[in-house]
């Protein structure tokens, strides 16, 4: 009987192949834009959609609530890498120099994960997503899974 549900499961999803469709948010702090800071936010990717969606938690800071499209997201990066892309994003004048974004990558326990885009003038900019280390492999998973990008590290 066990081996006819399995036939039975394994023919069903060849004839109705199923389509998963993720969305899951993950709390982090990611960097607002207006005024160069890591402030508390909720990063939503939605696989299905392909976007990726910063709402910050603080009613202050709604303005900076952005949303990325798969199709605008350039490369994705971690650690030194993602480092040297921060740094390489305020020497062009992407970012303003921000000291705090350059330390807060050398913490240890939380992970950040730099975000090249186009934004909507059709210009390059970085955004950073600072999130647990615990939390940084679903994250991260999720990030691949709905761009298609490997993450450099």
């Amino acid at each position: 009987m066990k081996n006819k549900l399995i036939s039975f499961i394994s023919a069903f999803s060849l004839v109705f192949p199923v389509n998963l469709a993720l969305v899951r948010t993950h709390g982090a702090y990611c960097l607002n834009q207006n005024n160069g800071e890591l402030k508390p936010c909720e990063v939503t990717i939605d696989t299905d959609a392909g976007t990726l969606d910063v709402e910050f938690r603080k009613e202050e800071f709604q303005d900076a609530n952005f949303t990325l499209k798969k199709n605008d997201i350039t490369e994705i990066s971690t650690g030194q890498y993602a480092k040297s892309q921060v740094e390489k994003s305020v020497a062009k004048g992407l970012l303003s120099p921000i000291g705090g974004i350059i330390s807060a990558i050398d913490k240890q326990a939380r992970v950040q994960v730099a975000i090249l885009y186009w934004d909507k003038g059709n210009n390059q900019n970085v955004t950073i997503v600072d999130i647990r280390s615990r939390d940084a492999l679903l994250f991260r998973t999720d990030l691949e899974l709905m761009t298609g990008l490997k993450i450099k590290r």
